[in-house]
């Protein structure tokens, strides 16, 4: 994938156009990007895992599609996912199916990581500006999720 990431979206850090905000002061809203661990990765990942219908026990997170942030004590993270070796049929056709939509999530203190969202296929143009349950500002953050492939 290569890409011309913005600069203040949150991406893996194994890839080559890692860039964050992490640190940085909050906004006047209270949201932030920030630099999502390996432990909030797995969090998130779990998260859908559980949620998908059938169940997707062989996916990651696609490298540099992984937004993550906060606004006033509540954590988001969006990211696509793929399949990782050991995949089954059944989660080929679910992500063949679903796999290109940014899948969006929430952590409201105390609650854990629960999907809230899909980006749907073909994304919308405003990426995740579209999408109601990101709040306005960090999707500004993240440069309205976009990506070039």
């Amino acid at each position: 994938m290569t890409s011309s990431s913005p600069p203040n979206a949150t991406r893996t850090p194994s890839s080559p156009a890692a860039h964050t905000t992490a640190g940085s002061p909050a906004k006047p809203d209270g949201c932030r990007s920030l630099l999502a661990s390996p432990t909030v990765k797995a969090s998130v990942t779990a998260a859908y895992r559980s949620h998908a219908q059938p169940p997707l026990s062989h996916i990651a997170p696609v490298k540099g599609t992984f937004y993550y942030g906060s606004c006033d004590g509540t954590l988001y993270a969006g990211t696509r996912f793929q399949l990782t070796p050991g995949s089954t049929y059944a989660e080929q056709v679910a992500l063949q199916d679903d796999g290109a939509a940014v899948k969006y999530f929430v952590d409201r203190p105390g609650t854990g990581w629960r999907y809230v969202a899909g980006g749907g296929f073909p994304a919308d143009p405003r990426g995740c500006a579209a999408i109601p349950e990101i709040p306005a500002h960090l999707a500004t953050l993240w440069n309205d999720c976009r990506t070039t492939e």
